[in-house]
């Protein structure tokens, strides 16, 4: 209890008389109210309150003399610090008109014998280690250990939490938030000011307002208990003081400017209520001039004086709109407690206020201030059931994880080599569980990381192979065919944030979905998103690794910038987006919904190097590996069985599949010859080879597939011919691009056409208009039901951007259908043609005497396409005679065989005596068949893989290199060269030279047509009429090229430096 006594008043007055009470007992008292009237011979005064509390006695009644010194009353103060004010939140669905809980999260029903509130302390009382035995499986706890750190991120997770259920619009929290801010004044209980909402400020709420005169300077009177103020500008004060009511002109009015008055000891408590005042607040005009106000008439006073009153900005000078959710963050991160909440509400405040202090201290601090806190029980628990909720948006664990003895949660599982001074102790026992007795020991998980989707596929402890769902996070929902394909997307929200997270901890670090998503996600918001966010999602990742040279922007949707280096030249401090592709693929992978692999196996396209092949698997690891949880990364034994290796090709892991599936089981020594067209999303890969049964010396396996020739079609695949489809149609409606100020992209294998240099850049805009496009003519080459209506009106509309980042919606777009119909056909059959170039090359006239038949294998998502059944049926009717150049070539040498999942393929089967089950999900597919045959090809399986592409684990030469002949590519250097040996090209009589290269095999005939290769310019340094330009092959991609003559050169001896190029 607080009591008020009468201050002394001036020498030689020993008693006043009290003449009126303001208040009542009961009432709540602010710093600066008025409590009393006096009167001492004729001057009156008010008394006002230097304390804050609630008035409970009045010991003078009024009309009576009161001696000086005396008590007159009392206040009790209100405590908003007090322990109480700490203590748990009452659940938001206990209260009486319930609150949802956040959506897709789990609570822990009311009756549930788990405490309802928990404890942090900072001594660490160990825990009994002994119990958590490597054969256990789960142990009961009643405290769980944690570093400042792991504790930070608890309280930053609890504090998000309760937003989440605080801010809720909804809430009766925030409707009370609301009604508080609609009545625009708001009392703060911890500091003497007032907020007003229509200019989100704070006021002094003060018993004594400076005067101004000629002499002020406002710049010494700022202070507003503790925080720097400043001067009003000329719109705050109009907005603000915008009406008589205000509260602090109201406390002017009810105070006179003592500061000359003899009486200064009463000048903080007492004001006459006869002495004039001036109507008037003072502002800044600029930085040095000073104006006033006039409250009462609503204008300038440029004449008179007027009271200055300082201003606590909360959001920047003349804020005069700002949302509620956003005033109580400010206040939270102001420490203001707000005057007014339900008893309730106040707690519930209290609550946030701490948790939103707590979160950002540092180790110190932080070691202060927790041993007193209490925190809430059901955010503790939810946090746990929602870990995965959080990182990767895959549906929560259910409550009795906590409390069933055979189950229990990872995350509760001690490590035992990081030291954990701070402690949470719980009333009662929840269920530790041990990651390790989830560990598949004799699981394996095959990955096809693809151009467009990526297919994850796993067994466990039988031959069973099953898909499993990746970015899909909904496991409860009913199971679809494309939950099986993961589109290979990333977007970047927060990518500091997501690094800062991810950075934290070695296994499983408390990433979140919010500022890092993949898959459908990102791909949802790649397709709908705006201009300016385009470089926050990639789509090309694979495409990126690909590429030596490639570099890659990237943008975040914060605004945070990074230029990544090619894939090749990153070093593992650098931002690596197929190492966090490969983290996320790990989260839906390695969760006690699935268990945890240690296995795994990728498939690689044909033409992947071996450096690049192993910075994906490096890349790969080190994602995989983060998903592990610690007690599991920890012991050393078991971690020499983690491990990510490379496997099959991906056109051979599908010849693999696909042959088993279509019933082929050579005995003895038949032979099974086959040809794979794995016609995808970003290429077209070829592979050759046969199919037979393992002999005596490989009688470990069942069977051996040789693939001895490889090759493909760089550009032939759907996402490109797409593109292709848009850039046609695009240059058709050039007049309307240039009306509208819209552009595009040039896609591979597209050619720049007149008038095209303002229609044709890199920018984003056109990158994202490309994308709008290609979606819109999508239908069309995909068949989808219906496409015929959409396209026979020759006109679609299209959402796009303008160069300046405007959309441009539903732009007319002129489309002939027949025409892009064309393009597709001339563009898959020039592939097919490659195709049986390939097939000519691989299978040599001598041993085409002993085929009796090629099974051709078609794969991928783009080989389902009808035209390309059609076109290889025409094909084997009418060129495939001139292409094979083999003596008695009929068409029963081939017989095609559809992408498994299709209807022509169970057809196929059954035309086997294959029984086929068409609506089995699991089965493989023309696209996931390939992580099938990859998990049947796996170290140890029935599968032996012989690769006769590579020498010492290097892949053959690329390309194939010559130079122009009059209009054709004449082929120098073959693919099946060998490397380092030199190459007579070109007389060395010029110093500048040309080479020209492509990997389609159609230039073997020596007929392809020059402007279908790649040009290179090069130079020589010595020029002589009598000597060669000689040429050799070092790697897959790099040539070398010297001076010499020819009797020299086979001595090594060289007229010039060696020069390298690397071809791209």
């Amino acid at each position: 209890m607080t009591s008020i006594t009468v201050p002394k008043i001036e020498e030689g007055v020993e008693k006043i008389l009290l003449m009126h009470w303001y208040k009542k007992p009961g009432d709540y008292i602010v710093v600066g109210e008025a409590l009393a009237k006096f009167k001492h011979e004729d001057i009156e005064f008010d008394l006002f309150s230097e304390k804050e509390g609630t008035l409970k006695d009045l010991y003078i009644e009024e009309f009576n003399l009161v001696k000086i010194g005396n008590p007159i009353c009392y206040i009790e103060p209100d405590d908003a610090q007090s322990e109480e004010s700490f203590k748990e939140v009452e659940k938001q669905e206990t209260i009486e008109d319930k609150e949802e809980t956040l959506e897709g999260e789990t609570s822990l029903a009311a009756e549930n014998t788990i405490d309802s509130s928990i404890h942090l302390i900072n001594k660490n009382e160990k825990q009994d280690l002994y119990l958590f035995s490597p054969d256990a499986q789960t142990v009961p706890i009643t405290s769980i250990s944690m570093t400042y750190k792991e504790a930070r991120s608890l309280i930053k997770d609890l504090y998000q939490r309760a937003e989440q259920i605080f801010f809720k619009d909804e809430s009766i929290f925030f409707q009370e938030i609301k009604k508080m801010l609609r009545s625009r004044w708001v009392y703060m209980n911890n500091i003497n000011v007032v907020y007003d909402h229509n200019i989100a400020a704070l006021f002094p709420y003060r018993n004594y307002y400076e005067l101004i005169d000629e002499e002020f300077d406002y710049t010494k009177h700022l202070d507003i208990s503790g925080f720097k103020g400043d001067a009003m500008t000329q719109e705050e004060v109009t907005k603000s003081f915008n009406t008589t009511d205000h509260p602090v002109f109201k406390k002017i009015v009810a105070l006179e400017d003592f500061s000359a008055n003899k009486h200064s000891s009463v000048t903080r408590l007492f004001a006459t209520q006869t002495t004039n005042f001036p109507n008037s607040i003072a502002f800044k005009s600029n930085e040095y001039d000073i104006q006033s106000f006039d409250v009462v008439n609503q204008k300038n006073n440029s004449q008179g004086k007027g009271f200055f009153v300082p201003i606590f900005r909360l959001n920047g000078e003349n804020t005069f709109e700002i949302d509620d959710q956003t005033v109580l963050r400010l206040w939270l991160e102001n420490k203001f407690v707000p005057r007014g909440l339900s008893t309730e509400r106040q707690k519930e405040y209290d609550y946030l206020l701490a948790l939103y202090q707590l979160k950002d201290l540092k180790n110190s601090e932080l070691q202060n201030e927790l041993s007193s806190i209490s925190i809430d029980s059901q955010s503790f628990y939810e946090k746990l059931l929602n870990s995965e909720k959080v990182r990767a948006d895959i549906d929560p664990y259910d409550e009795k994880m906590l409390t069933d003895p055979n189950r229990g949660h990872w995350d509760l599982w001690p490590t035992h080599k990081e030291e954990k001074p701070l402690t949470i102790k719980l009333k009662n026992e929840i269920m530790a569980g041990n990651p390790k007795m989830d560990i598949r020991e004799d699981g394996i998980v095959g990955i096809d990381f693809g151009t467009k989707s990526t297919v994850v596929v796993y067994q466990e402890a039988s031959e069973l192979t099953l898909p499993m769902r990746i970015g899909i996070g909904y496991l409860n929902s009913e199971v679809q065919d494309w939950h099986y394909e993961n589109p290979t997307v990333i977007e970047f929200i927060d990518l500091e944030q997501f690094l800062e997270l991810y950075q934290e901890k070695e296994g499983r670090p408390e990433t979140r979905w919010q500022d890092v998503t993949v898959s459908h996600n990102a791909l949802n918001s790649l397709m709908n998103g705006k201009s300016d966010h385009y470089y926050s999602i990639l789509n090309n990742l694979k495409q990126w690794a690909g590429e030596k040279k490639k570099q890659l922007r990237l943008r975040d949707k914060k605004g945070y910038a990074v230029l990544l280096r090619s894939f090749l030249d990153l070093t593992e401090e650098e931002i690596n987006p197929i190492e966090i592709y490969a983290y996320y693929l790990g989260l839906y992978i390695n969760n006690q919904h699935n268990g945890i692999y240690l296995d795994y196996t990728l498939a690689f396209p044909v033409t992947y190097e071996k450096e690049v092949r192993d910075k994906i698997l490096k890349s790969f690891e080190r994602g995989l590996k983060k998903t592990l949880p610690m007690p599991v990364q920890q012991d050393e034994e078991l971690m020499k069985k983690f491990r990510v290796t490379g496997g099959a090709t991906e056109p051979a892991a599908y010849a693999i599949c696909a042959l088993q599936e279509y019933g082929f089981e050579p005995e003895g020594d038949d032979v099974t010859y086959y040809g794979v067209f794995d016609f995808g999303g970003g290429t077209t890969d070829f592979d050759f080879g046969i199919w037979r049964e393992a002999g005596l010396k490989e009688r470990r396996y069942d069977y051996v597939i040789e693939h001895f020739s490889s090759g493909g079609d760089r550009y032939l695949g759907g996402e490109n011919i797409l593109e292709l489809l848009a850039f046609q149609v695009f240059k058709n409606n050039q007049k309307t691009m240039r009306e509208y100020n819209i552009s595009f992209t040039l896609p591979a294998e597209c050619e720049k056409f007149p008038g095209s240099e303002t229609l044709i850049n890199e920018s984003q805009e056109s990158y994202l208009n490309m994308k709008q496009l290609v979606e819109k003519i999508r239908p069309l080459w995909e068949k989808h039901e219906g496409y015929e209506e959409e396209f026979e009106r020759g006109m679609i509309r299209v959402d796009l951007f303008d160069k300046a980042g405007h959309a441009k919606l539903n732009v007319e777009i002129l489309i002939d259908q027949d025409e892009l119909e064309q393009i597709i056909e001339k563009r898959i059959e020039k592939g097919i043609h490659n195709f049986f170039e390939s097939l000519r090359r691989a299978f040599t006239q001598s041993e085409s005497s002993k085929i009796k038949k090629i099974n051709i294998l078609l794969a991928g998502n783009s080989g389902k396409s009808p035209v390309v059944m059609n076109l290889f049926n025409k094909w084997i009717e009418t060129e495939v005679q001139n292409t094979l150049n083999w003596p008695d070539v009929s068409g029963d040498l081939f017989e095609i065989f559809p992408p498994l999942g299709t209807e022509d393929a169970y057809l196929k089967q059954e035309e086997r005596n294959i029984v086929v089950n068409r609506d089995v999900f699991t089965a493989p597919t023309g696209k996931t068949g390939v992580a099938f045959g990859l998990v049947q090809s796996r170290k140890g399986g029935n599968v032996k893989v012989i690769d006769r592409n590579m020498e010492n684990d290097v892949l053959k030469f690329k390309y194939f290199l010559g130079m122009g002949k009059k209009g054709k590519f004449k082929t120098v250097i073959d693919q099946e060269d060998k490397y380092n040996i030199w190459h007579l090209f070109i007389d060395a009589s010029e110093e500048d030279f040309e080479i020209y290269y492509t990997s389609l095999p159609e230039a073997s005939t020596n007929q392809l047509d020059i402007k279908q290769v790649q040009r290179k310019k090069l130079r020589i340094e010595h020029v002589d009429d009598s000597a060669f330009i000689y040429i050799r092959t070092v790697s897959p991609s790099v040539i070398e090229y010297v001076v010499a003559d020819e009797d020299s050169i086979v001595n090594n001896v060289y007229l010039s430096e060696i020069t390298k190029v690397e071809l791209s």
